[in-house]
This record gives C-alpha cells, structure tokens and sequence, in this order.
C-alpha cells in the first residue's frame, strides 16, 4: 500500500489522548463563540458517544476522532484509537487528518470571495481561465465545475486508467495534461449531476491563474487565518512534514488479516498525489468548529456569501439537485442537514451541521473501512435528544441448509436495465458470493432461493426463473428498495473469438498502450504492476475486469477496430487497434 516517512518529532509533540476539552485559544478568541470553555459533556451522552465508537478505542487499532459542536461551543470532543501504530500515539486533541472531498466548501468559498473582488464570475466558461482544455462545442461554467454537472470526466479514473498508481508521484502538470487530452464528456454540460473531482481541480487551477498564488495561500490568508485555524492547510506537497498529522491505513486482507491472537493487522494507505481543491485539506476538529460557527457568525464573508455558497443547484431542465457549492443540502427526520463526507488513502471524514439546532457533528478517521457518515449521525441523534431509528432491515435470519446445486444455479451475472450496474455471483468453494461496489460479500442462505448479505450495501438478494426461455432475476433488497436485476447471457467466446480480441490498442487521450492476450481459453490484459489480468466475458464484444468495463467496437465489414472503457466516472473512452 501506500509509504509515509514517519514524523515522531512532531507527531510526539501533539498526539494525547483526550476526552472533553476547550477549544485552543485563537487570534480571534475574543470575536467569537468558539474560543469559549467547553462545558462538561453530560454524563449520558459521553457514555453513548463513546459506545458508538467503543470497536476502535484501543491500542493497536486506528480510529476517529468526534466533536458535537453546539450553541457556538465544542460542546464535546474525544478521541478512539491510533493516530499512528508504529509510534503507539493516540488520537488527541490536536491531531491532523486529511479530510478528503470535505475540503471542497473551502473550495467553493474561495472562488466565491473572488467572484466578491470582482475577478471572475461562477458563469464565466471554464476556457477563460483555463484555455488547454478541448472545446466541446458547449459551455462549461465555474458553477457546473463546483455542482457536478459540468460533464467532465473524473481526473482520478483518468490517471488510474493512465497507469498512475496512487502509491506514484502525481503533479498538477500531469493532470492537466490529461485533461487536455481528452475528447470527450460523459454527458452534454448541466444535463447530468456526476460527482467529478475534476471540477474542483480545476478550481483550484483558476484561483491561482486568477489570484496570482496558490489555492494554498489564497485560503490560508483569506479564510483560515482570519478564522484562527491555525492547524489547517491545503497539503500541496506530499512531502510536506505536518505537525500532529495522523497516519491513514486498510486492513490488510479482511479476515484473512487478522493474526492468530485476533489483532488486526494494518498498512499505511497515504497517496504521493499533489493535487489540490478537490480535496487536500488537513485539519483538526477545533478549527473545523471555527469554520462551522462562521455560517452562524460569520468573520469569512457575510450573509449573502453563505447563503450562495449553500444554495442547491439546478439542472438546465429545472430539475433540483442536492448539491449546493462544495455542499450537500438535504435532511435527516424532518431536520434541515447541510454536510460533506471525504474519503482519501485511509482517511475518512464527515462535517454534518444541522442549521435549525445550532448543532453539527465532525468525525475524522484514519481507516478506510469507518463509515462516518453514519457514525455521526447516531451521534447527532443522540446530542439532538432523537429517539433511535427503528432498524434499517429486520433481524438476521437464521442460515438453513441449502443443496450445493440449489445454491450454484444462481451463479451468473445480473444488470439493473436502468442504471446498467452489474450483480456478479460467484459459485466458489461450495458458497455463494456476491461481487459489487468494488468489493466481495459472503451470501448466507436463509430460504429457498434467498440470501442475506452481511455487512454489504445490500441487504438482501433473492432470484427467481420465469422460464419459457426469459432471462432469470435477482432481487436486490438495499435501503429499503427492491430492484430487479435481470441475468446477462453471457457469451462464451471461443478460441478464435478470443484471438480476434487480442492485440494492441493505442489510447490517445491517455498516452498509453492497452494489450489484451488470448491465454488459456480467456482474455486477459497485460499489467506491468500485477501481470496479466484475466477478464469476464459478459455479452459478445464486452468484458469485464472488477468494474472496469471493456467494450470492443467494429468496424463496417465486422472487425474488431477499437475498445471502449467504461469506469466509476469516465464513460466511453476509446482506443483504437494498432
């Protein structure tokens, strides 16, 4: 995984453990709430708080950091886990976590306080600042750049598929120069909302071109000095030490990482990128506490500002999103939310305020498999008084024994014939298993012909053969919804078939060859990191290596001229056969 050069110097000096504590005194302690004592947290509320982190508070595992923000006032703050395992340094008071895509409010803020100087407009084309991108024909706007709706490709599919490897170095240089490659957009500008970093990239991009200095100075001088953050900092440099900085991990291997005395085993998961604006910003729970109390009272802007900088965004049909600049505007039991969650390396992040109780949550963590999303809105059910939710999905029912052949004809791959995401289930080692979201989930029979996934965005799947030669269907229960996801037939290519497939194919918006190979009756792309990856075939001309889908396209006479990728956020990107 990733490498991180360890700091004990400066890690030593700010990794305490804590409970409730005040918040540092800062340059502008006397102009705001936020620098006053913290009152004790109640006894019930400490004990609930930490009951919804008790499986990271201990020694040899990372964790979180949480923080109830109420009234103006950190009402309480503590810390569960690791900062850092190989120094045995907890998480404390002062320590520093990269907060991932919650960075972009600081984004979004920064090109609105230019646009209130004067020196640009959210309805600007994004060409006038930065003219290396491809003209589409169409118009792309800073606002459809800070909304998602912009239609351009995702820059960290772009560089993965690129061969840029998290654990290799990644400069702005590079990314620009892919994003002046490519010719296409996954959807004409304003029709689509696609969460794309490449928007706030390129916003970072503008505010230097624009200002005249980094997006790192900008907001160091305009918004986190004037508001006393003094441990935040857009990191544009990977190399950059950082006092009190937690390290990020991931399990190594699931439960196959878990060593004979059951302590799970870690490594460090840091990316070498540089990139800024999308995400990059490293903090602690108390400044996030002084931008937070700013959209109550605020220092950094006014009124207007944060009204803009909150207001949910339209389609060009009208439709209304749940995206505002930087922000996702919605609701949690009847409760206005206005909130970021983030995710980079291991490190995961959540900044859930709710405007009407003066009340908001942070939770920063340093494990890739938290969810604090969740995490802080149990807390903020507990601090807001809010009776537990009722469960999500029934109780677990009990496993029943199920033939081996029962279970295997299920085996097969699934499409929502909406959305077009895929259900892929295995048959392995006389168990089912359930292949989505970019990872692999045991299927636990608990009735005829259903199955209940633990610990998976789904809860459920069942399946059902209509016969009379249509396709057999699964049943997906996730969130309360059923979704019907008819099979594939899946093509069985033979030998020849396989042959004609393989092949260089030149892929110019990504200045790199991809070279497929007919070995042992399977395709399979060639890897330099791993070696050779063998690919499912799905219907004729598709097949698909994790969720990177490969389409082959011909030509008029019926040859195989070209390939089509298709991943996360980039559609339709083409290579042609050399």
């Amino acid at each position: 995984m990733h490498a991180l050069r360890p700091l004990a110097a400066t890690l030593a000096l700010a990794l305490a453990s804590f409970a409730t504590v005040a918040a540092p005194a800062s340059p502008i302690a006397a102009a705001t709430p936020a620098a006053a004592a913290t009152p004790a947290a109640p006894a019930a509320l400490e004990a609930g708080t930490d009951a919804i982190f008790a499986r990271w508070n201990r020694g040899d595992s990372p964790g979180c950091g949480v923080a109830v923000f109420r009234d103006g006032a950190i009402a309480f703050q503590k810390g569960y886990g690791q900062a850092n395992l190989e120094l045995g340094a907890p998480i404390g008071a002062d320590t520093v976590f990269d907060i991932g895509s919650t960075s972009k409010q600081f984004t979004a803020a920064a090109l609105l306080l230019l646009e209130r100087d004067g020196k640009l407009s959210l309805d600007d084309d994004v060409r006038k600042y930065v003219p290396e991108l491809p003209d589409y024909g169409q118009t792309i706007t800073l606002r459809q750049l800070l909304q998602h709706t912009s239609g351009l490709r995702d820059y960290l599919d772009v560089q993965l598929l690129a061969g840029v490897a998290y654990d290799d170095y990644s400069s702005d240089r590079q990314t620009l120069d892919l994003l002046a490659k490519q010719k296409a957009l996954n959807f004409a500008p304003g029709s689509e909302f696609v969460y794309s970093n490449t928007g706030y990239f390129l916003a970072a991009e503008i505010v230097k071109r624009v200002a005249g200095k980094p997006l790192a100075q900008f907001a160091h001088e305009r918004i986190f000095a004037p508001l006393g953050m003094r441990d935040t900092l857009f990191r544009d440099d990977h190399t950059l030490p950082v006092r009190g900085r937690a390290s990020a991990y991931t399990r190594a291997g699931g439960a196959a990482g878990e060593a004979a005395d059951g302590i799970a085993r870690f490594r460090i998961d840091m990316p070498n990128w540089d990139q800024v604006g999308d995400g990059a910003v490293l903090t602690t729970l108390a400044d996030l506490q002084r931008w937070d109390e700013n959209f109550y009272r605020p220092v950094v802007g006014d009124a207007d500002f944060l009204a803009r900088l909150q207001q949910p965004g339209r389609l060009a049909d009208g439709t209304r999103l749940d995206y505002a600049l930087g922000l996702f505007v919605d609701s949690h039991r009847g409760l206005k939310t206005v909130s970021h969650d983030g995710a980079w390396g291991g490190y995961r992040a959540q900044l859930l305020r709710f405007p009407e109780r003066h009340l908001s949550v942070a939770t920063l963590c340093n494990l890739d498999s938290t969810d604090p999303e969740s995490l802080a809105l149990r807390v903020a059910d507990l601090w807001l008084g809010l009776p537990p939710e009722p469960a999500a999905r029934r109780a677990p029912r009990p496993t029943v024994d199920m033939l081996p052949a029962a279970m295997q004809r299920w085996a097969g791959v699934y499409r929502n014939p909406a959305t077009g995401s895929l259900r892929r289930i295995e048959w392995d080692e006389g168990a089912l298993s359930l292949h989505a979201f970019g990872d692999t989930y045991p299927m636990r029979p608990v009735g005829k012909d259903e199955f209940e996934v633990d610990d998976a965005p789904v809860a459920a799947l069942s399946f059902r053969d209509p016969g009379r030669g249509r396709p057999r269907v699964a049943v997906q229960l996730a969130d309360g919804k059923r979704t019907e996801f008819p099979e594939l037939q899946v093509a069985q290519p033979d030998a020849a078939a396989l042959a004609a497939y393989a092949g260089d194919y030149r892929c110019d918006e990504l200045g790199r060859d991809y070279r497929f190979s007919a070995i042992d009756g399977a395709l399979h792309r060639a890897d330099a990191r791993s070696g050779p990856a063998r690919l499912q075939p799905l219907e004729r001309d598709r097949f698909l290596q994790g969720s990177l889908n490969f389409r082959f396209q011909r030509d008029a006479a019926g040859a195989i001229d070209g390939v089509s990728m298709d991943v996360g956020r980039v559609r339709d990107l083409r290579c042609q056969r050399r």
